[in-house]
């Protein structure tokens, strides 16, 4: 079971370290407002906690190899005391992140995790992975189509790129919960977290099953391309996603999307800087994390937004 974040005040107790320690966070492509969220969670972090932190991202959610290089350069100049990474693919870092292992370079993996048994092949020693329920998330979204087409209703689904964990995880819980609440999934399509291709998608989804109640869309970038779909379409049809970028939750508030699940990477990415340092000053830290989700309609719009800026524990409260 993973340390789970719950709401109540903060502490500053890793504030301004005796010693300024670097850190490495490399995300995804800032193109996918959730990753801009994350980095916004980074540079609080960079401020509260009294760190530097060396950010480095990618032009597309495509781009694994830049995304290595940029890893492969940090490691040559040999500034950054630990590594927070999200890997575009699920084992594309490794090369690097073995050499930052022999290093006895601490990292953290957040979001998209680098499976166990590929960490342990690749000798790659991970000090805590940190992500929200990804299957919990598309159970979220099942509850909500469930409750608002007629039982036997079709229903589809856009996948992310499908060679990473967090979009399987997301598809598997919205499939097996809505087959077992006695919907039919007829069709699913890989969009690779692209808004264009998710447009096309959800187009060709429209026109090819017209009776579709409702699409399940594995983030919100790509739930954007497919509202415009939908737009251009005949077939009404209610949209959910995940992720809970402030695009998505003003679709939701215009009705142009049933429901997005808030992930709120800002906190995540917050979190992984103060493990890293609670690490580097000689403390323990959980070897998972799960970070918060929750299911934002028009119901609660004020829940989604920033999470970083409320009030929340110390994730270290419970640990020895």
């Amino acid at each position: 079971m993973g340390l789970l974040l719950v709401v109540a005040p903060t502490s500053g107790v890793y504030a301004q370290s005796a010693k300024r320690y670097k850190i490495g966070a490399l995300t995804n492509s800032l193109a996918n407002p959730y990753f801009l969220q994350m980095k916004e969670g980074y540079e609080y972090a960079q401020k509260k906690l009294g760190v530097d932190i060396a950010f480095g991202s990618t032009p597309t959610e495509e781009d694994d190899v830049d995304q290595l290089n940029i890893l492969r350069s940090w490691l040559a100049e040999g500034s950054c005391d630990a590594f927070v990474v999200t890997p575009v693919r699920a084992t594309s870092l490794n090369s690097a992140l073995t050499a930052a292992t022999r290093k006895n370079k601490p990292i953290v993996n957040i979001e998209d995790l680098i499976p166990t048994v590929a960490a342990k092949a690749d000798s790659i020693t991970i000090l805590t992975r940190i992500s929200s329920n990804n299957v919990e998330a598309g159970k979220c979204q099942a509850q909500l189509v469930l409750s608002s087409v007629p039982k036997g209703s079709e229903v589809a689904v856009i996948e992310g790129d499908p060679r990473t964990i967090s979009s399987r995880d997301r598809v598997t819980g919205f499939t097996n919960a809505v087959t077992e609440g006695g919907l039919k999934v007829v069709a699913g399509q890989p969009a690779n977290w692209n808004r264009k291709k998710a447009y096309d998608a959800a187009t060709k989804i429209l026109a090819a099953f017209p009776n579709v109640k409702a699409i399940f869309v594995a983030n919100d970038d790509m739930a954007i391309g497919a509202v415009r779909a939908a737009q251009s379409s005949t077939t009404k049809v209610i949209i959910v996603s995940v992720d809970g970028t402030p695009e998505a939750i003003d679709a939701v508030k215009h009705g142009l999307l049933a429901g997005t699940v808030a992930r709120y990477p800002d906190a995540m990415a917050y979190i992984a800087v103060e493990t890293l340092v609670r690490k580097l000053k000689g403390g323990t830290v959980p070897e998972k994390i799960d970070s918060p989700i929750k299911l934002i309609t028009k119901d609660n719009l004020s829940d989604a937004g920033g999470y970083y800026k409320g009030e929340w524990r110390d994730v270290f409260e419970s640990v020895p």
